[in-house]
Protein backbone atom coordinates (compact mmCIF):
# COMPACT_ATOMS: atom_id res chain seq x y z
CA UNK A 1 0.00 0.00 0.00
CA UNK A 2 2.66 2.66 0.75
CA UNK A 3 4.90 1.13 -2.10
CA UNK A 4 1.39 2.19 -4.34
CA UNK A 5 1.31 5.77 -2.32
CA UNK A 6 4.75 6.53 -3.38
CA UNK A 7 4.18 6.07 -6.60
CA UNK A 8 1.52 8.12 -6.74
CA UNK A 9 2.96 10.83 -5.37
CA UNK A 10 6.39 10.59 -7.46
CA UNK A 11 3.75 10.55 -10.47
CA UNK A 12 2.21 13.84 -9.90
CA UNK A 13 5.41 15.43 -8.43
CA UNK A 14 6.68 15.02 -12.38
CA UNK A 15 3.50 15.81 -13.73
CA UNK A 16 3.80 19.18 -11.70
CA UNK A 17 7.05 19.62 -12.25
CA UNK A 18 6.90 19.62 -15.98
CA UNK A 19 3.54 21.73 -15.69
CA UNK A 20 6.25 23.95 -14.20
CA UNK A 21 9.04 23.53 -16.81
CA UNK A 22 6.64 24.11 -19.75
CA UNK A 23 5.53 27.33 -18.54
CA UNK A 24 8.55 28.78 -17.87
CA UNK A 25 10.06 27.61 -21.00
CA UNK A 26 7.40 28.30 -23.35
CA UNK A 27 7.20 31.66 -21.98
CA UNK A 28 3.56 30.82 -21.46
CA UNK A 29 2.00 34.53 -20.18
CA UNK A 30 -0.64 33.38 -17.80
CA UNK A 31 -2.37 36.91 -17.82
CA UNK A 32 -2.80 37.00 -21.65
CA UNK A 33 -4.09 33.78 -21.62
CA UNK A 34 -7.05 34.85 -19.15
CA UNK A 35 -7.18 38.38 -20.57
CA UNK A 36 -8.22 36.19 -23.71
CA UNK A 37 -10.93 34.26 -22.29
CA UNK A 38 -12.87 37.77 -20.95
CA UNK A 39 -13.29 39.01 -24.67
CA UNK A 40 -14.75 42.51 -24.98
CA UNK A 41 -18.59 42.09 -25.60
CA UNK A 42 -20.08 42.25 -29.43
CA UNK A 43 -21.86 44.65 -30.79
CA UNK A 44 -25.06 42.36 -30.02
CA UNK A 45 -24.65 42.36 -26.61
CA UNK A 46 -23.87 46.02 -26.49
CA UNK A 47 -27.33 46.80 -28.32
CA UNK A 48 -29.07 44.85 -25.48
CA UNK A 49 -27.45 46.72 -22.71
CA UNK A 50 -28.16 50.11 -24.34
CA UNK A 51 -31.22 52.30 -23.24
CA UNK A 52 -31.79 55.15 -25.37
CA UNK A 53 -33.96 58.12 -23.88
CA UNK A 54 -36.36 59.98 -25.11
CA UNK A 55 -35.27 63.93 -26.22
CA UNK A 56 -35.67 66.24 -23.30
CA UNK A 57 -36.10 70.03 -23.79
CA UNK A 58 -35.36 72.04 -20.95
CA UNK A 59 -33.87 75.34 -19.36
CA UNK A 60 -30.19 76.11 -18.71
CA UNK A 61 -29.32 78.35 -15.88
CA UNK A 62 -28.87 81.18 -18.43
CA UNK A 63 -31.02 82.21 -20.59
CA UNK A 64 -31.31 79.72 -23.48
CA UNK A 65 -32.63 76.01 -23.38
CA UNK A 66 -31.47 72.76 -24.34
CA UNK A 67 -32.87 69.69 -26.53
CA UNK A 68 -30.72 66.95 -25.12
CA UNK A 69 -30.81 62.59 -25.72
CA UNK A 70 -28.87 59.99 -23.79
CA UNK A 71 -27.65 56.41 -24.03
CA UNK A 72 -26.84 55.10 -21.33
CA UNK A 73 -25.08 51.43 -21.14
CA UNK A 74 -25.76 49.40 -18.36
CA UNK A 75 -23.03 46.62 -17.61
CA UNK A 76 -25.64 43.83 -17.81
CA UNK A 77 -29.23 43.08 -18.81
CA UNK A 78 -30.56 43.41 -15.43
CA UNK A 79 -29.36 46.61 -15.38
CA UNK A 80 -30.97 47.68 -18.54
CA UNK A 81 -34.45 46.69 -17.15
CA UNK A 82 -34.09 48.62 -14.76
CA UNK A 83 -33.36 51.45 -16.39
CA UNK A 84 -36.08 51.10 -17.85
CA UNK A 85 -38.17 51.13 -14.97
CA UNK A 86 -36.27 54.16 -13.37
CA UNK A 87 -36.92 56.43 -16.58
CA UNK A 88 -38.70 58.85 -14.80
CA UNK A 89 -35.63 59.81 -12.39
CA UNK A 90 -33.49 59.40 -14.77
CA UNK A 91 -34.95 62.55 -16.59
CA UNK A 92 -35.49 64.41 -13.11
CA UNK A 93 -31.66 64.03 -12.98
CA UNK A 94 -30.52 64.95 -16.54
CA UNK A 95 -33.28 68.45 -16.17
CA UNK A 96 -31.70 69.01 -12.87
CA UNK A 97 -27.98 68.96 -14.01
CA UNK A 98 -29.19 70.81 -16.84
CA UNK A 99 -30.86 73.80 -15.06
CA UNK A 100 -27.64 74.05 -13.30
CA UNK A 101 -25.51 74.66 -16.25
CA UNK A 102 -24.81 77.51 -18.85
CA UNK A 103 -24.80 77.57 -22.15
CA UNK A 104 -20.76 78.25 -21.81
CA UNK A 105 -20.29 74.96 -19.65
CA UNK A 106 -21.89 73.30 -22.76
CA UNK A 107 -20.19 74.86 -25.75
CA UNK A 108 -17.26 72.43 -25.65
CA UNK A 109 -16.83 69.39 -25.49
CA UNK A 110 -14.94 69.44 -22.70
CA UNK A 111 -18.32 70.62 -21.08
CA UNK A 112 -20.57 67.75 -22.63
CA UNK A 113 -17.51 65.06 -20.94
CA UNK A 114 -18.20 66.99 -18.14
CA UNK A 115 -22.06 66.37 -17.98
CA UNK A 116 -21.72 62.90 -19.17
CA UNK A 117 -19.65 61.69 -15.80
CA UNK A 118 -22.29 63.69 -13.84
CA UNK A 119 -24.94 62.03 -14.93
CA UNK A 120 -23.21 58.89 -15.31
CA UNK A 121 -22.30 58.94 -11.54
CA UNK A 122 -25.82 60.87 -10.50
CA UNK A 123 -27.34 57.37 -12.38
CA UNK A 124 -25.67 55.39 -10.38
CA UNK A 125 -25.98 56.31 -7.10
CA UNK A 126 -29.82 55.77 -8.00
CA UNK A 127 -28.94 52.04 -9.44
CA UNK A 128 -29.34 48.75 -7.45
CA UNK A 129 -28.97 46.17 -9.75
CA UNK A 130 -25.98 47.28 -11.05
CA UNK A 131 -24.35 50.66 -12.84
CA UNK A 132 -24.01 52.72 -16.10
CA UNK A 133 -20.60 52.13 -17.68
CA UNK A 134 -21.09 54.95 -20.18
CA UNK A 135 -23.34 57.53 -21.11
CA UNK A 136 -23.33 59.55 -24.51
CA UNK A 137 -25.00 62.40 -25.47
CA UNK A 138 -26.15 61.23 -29.05
CA UNK A 139 -28.27 64.34 -29.82
CA UNK A 140 -27.51 67.94 -28.20
CA UNK A 141 -29.41 71.28 -29.28
CA UNK A 142 -28.79 75.02 -27.41
CA UNK A 143 -31.20 77.41 -28.31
Amino acid sequence: MKRILIIFLTALGIVGAGAAVAVFFLDIDLKKVVAQEEKEPTAEELAARSFSMEPLTTNLSSDHFAVVQLNLLADHEKSYKELEVRNPELKAIVISTLAGLTKADLKESEGLEKFEDTIKKEVNKVMHDGKVERVLVTDFKIQ
